[in-house]
Order: structure tokens, then C-alpha cells, then sequence
């Protein structure tokens, strides 16, 4: 009985704060980080192709660097110019003083990064690319210089605009969408692009893990609605997320169909564990496409990313 009265209690908690459990989650991220590199306009290379990527990045433990420097040496192999990137990523994370104190709220858990992983932030001046980051929630409880925050990012070796992001339903957790406008060397709007992520489960009254499948349905109802209010232009599009399908996929699935054709990347899953979790949807001229496939490697995530080179008239 003692058990069973913890169980009710966790599962109420949630409702008897004066606040609702998102703002919560909002308070207690920092701002988002907007990065343009100090740099000269873009030069395009012939016969480059342009490389985007959906790769949930676990927290930092997935390789982003390997994974560019190993797509570029494949692309020289097989004939093709220096490459442009658009990394779509989910649970990248970011530590900075900005971030306020928890202030005792409760907050998701800290999935450790490696030691050695530079952040979100980071790694775009590293790379000297421009990046467009947004936190979801909170990465553990830590203060001061040790506050992590984590979400979904847009990292790209061409120039962002029109950047926008779009809080999901909440279910569990808090879950920020991210949209942006990819230009191309000559600072022309070429296509847009969009990162998302949804919850693994449904709230314990709404079902827990069975009820997933419906609240990963009003998250995709709830991108699908925003993200057309942002496409009226007719510019190419490209959305990539981590839907986390691992039950009731085809619902969620479809419902994302709805704004775009869902890109065959093969049929391996796309988790260590032996799921399909993560899915590309493209709205595309049929000349550009090139073939989506995943990547051979986790490069030290918990997912493969998705690979898919374009043939853009450059």
C-alpha cells in the first residue's frame, strides 16, 4: 500500500502547484543562442553537394565533428566537392552562467556529456558555422558555471535566417521546435528547415507509455499547424526529428506525412536498442534529391544519424 500511495502521489504532484508543470520548464532554461560567424561571404564549390543531417546527439556524446570530417572524406572519395552542412540535432546541450538557478523547482535529470564535449555553442564557433539553439529544458539541477540546459539546434555551414521557434503540446516535458531559412552563396532564401523533437510518453494518468502514441500525435498536430503558418512562400522544405516512434509509430508518422512526403533513409533502426525512432519528411524539387540513408556509426550517440546528400544547382 505504501507503494501504490507513491505512485498516486507522483502521478498528482504534478497538478497541485499553483503553476502548470511547463512554466516550470521554461523558467528555469536560459536564452537562446543565436551564432553568426565572423566570416567572408561563402564560396561555392563545383560539384559540392549539400549534406543535411537529423542525429539526436544524446547530450554531447555524439561525435559532431567526427561525423562532418567522415561525410566530407566520403564525399571526396566519390567524386564530389567540398560539401555544405545542415545539421538538424536534437538534445544538444549548453552550459552557461545564464541559466537561472532551479531555485528548488524540480527539473529533468543531467544526462552527463563526456568531459571532453564541447557544447552546443562551442562547437559552432569551433567550426565557425552558424547556429540557431533553443532550449527545452533544464540538463540536471547545476549552478553557475555548472548550469546545463538542452534541446534541439540547427547547425549550418550556410547562413540562417528567419529563424523561429515553436513550443510543442506538453505532455512530459517540455519539447521547443526549431525552424529556419538556409541561404545560399549568393544570400539567396534556398530552402527551409526544421528540427523536432516529441515526448517518449504520455503523462501516468494519460497512460504512460501507452498513451504515447496519442500525445506524440497532438505534438506532430501541434508542428504540423505552426510550421504552416511559417511556409506560405513555396520554399523547399526539410523537417527532421526524433519522434520517438517506438509504438503506435504510424499515427504520428502519417500525421507529419501530412505536411511533407516522409524521405526513405532505409529500414535499419535508427536507435542502438533496435528502434525507428527518427525520421526525415521533404518537400523537395525531384532534381535535388539525392538518396537518404543512415549513417554507419552512432559516433558515440544512442542514435544513427540520417544522412541526406542534395544535389542543390548551386
Amino acid at each position: 500500500m505504501p507503494f501504490l500511495g507513491f505512485l498516486l502521489w507522483f502521478a498528482l504532484s504534478g497538478f497541485m502547484t499553483s503553476d502548470p508543470p511547463v512554466v516550470s520548464f521554461r523558467t528555469t532554461v536560459g536564452p537562446p543562442v543565436v551564432y553568426q560567424p565572423v566570416t567572408v561571404e561563402p564560396v561555392a564549390v563545383p560539384g559540392g553537394r549539400l549534406i543535411v543531417v537529423n542525429w539526436n546527439v544524446h547530450v554531447g556524446h555524439g561525435d559532431v565533428a567526427g561525423l562532418i570530417e567522415k561525410i566530407s572524406s566520403s564525399e571526396r572519395v566519390n567524386g564530389f566537392g567540398k560539401p555544405e552542412f545542415v545539421l538538424l540535432l536534437e538534445e544538444s546541450f549548453r552550459h552557461s552562467d545564464e541559466i537561472p538557478d532551479a531555485a528548488g523547482i524540480k527539473v529533468p535529470g543531467r544526462i552527463a556529456p563526456p568531459a571532453e564535449a564541447p557544447d552546443i555553442a562551442d562547437l559552432a564557433q569551433k567550426l565557425g558555422w552558424w547556429l540557431y539553439y533553443a532550449p527545452s529544458m533544464r540538463n540536471g539541477s547545476g549552478t553557475g558555471k555548472l548550469a546545463e540546459d538542452r534541446g534541439n539546434a540547427i547547425l549550418s555551414s550556410l547562413p540562417l535566417q528567419d529563424i523561429e521557434s515553436v513550443e510543442l503540446p506538453f505532455a512530459v516535458q517540455r519539447r521547443v521546435a526549431l525552424i529556419a531559412t538556409v541561404k545560399d552563396h549568393q544570400n539567396r532564401p534556398k530552402l527551409r528547415v526544421a528540427v523536432t523533437h516529441f515526448d517518449t510518453r504520455a503523462p501516468l494518468l494519460d497512460g504512460w507509455i501507452f498513451g504515447g502514441p496519442a500525445a506524440r500525435k497532438t505534438q506532430a498536430i501541434g508542428f504540423v499547424s505552426a510550421f504552416r503558418k511559417f511556409a506560405t512562400d513555396g520554399l523547399p522544405f526539410i523537417v527532421g526529428g526524433d519522434l520517438n516512434s517506438y509504438m503506435g509509430s504510424k499515427s504520428v508518422v502519417d500525421t507529419m506525412s501530412d505536411l511533407a512526403p516522409h524521405t526513405d533513409c532505409g529500414t535499419q533502426p535508427t536507435h542502438e536498442f533496435g528502434m525507428r525512432l527518427d525520421h526525415i519528411f521533404a518537400n523537395i524539387p525531384q532534381t535535388w534529391t539525392g538518396q537518404c540513408v543512415r549513417g554507419e556509426s552512432t559516433f558515440g550517440s544512442d542514435h544513427y544519424p540520417l544522412v541526406f546528400p542534395m544535389n542543390l544547382p548551386w
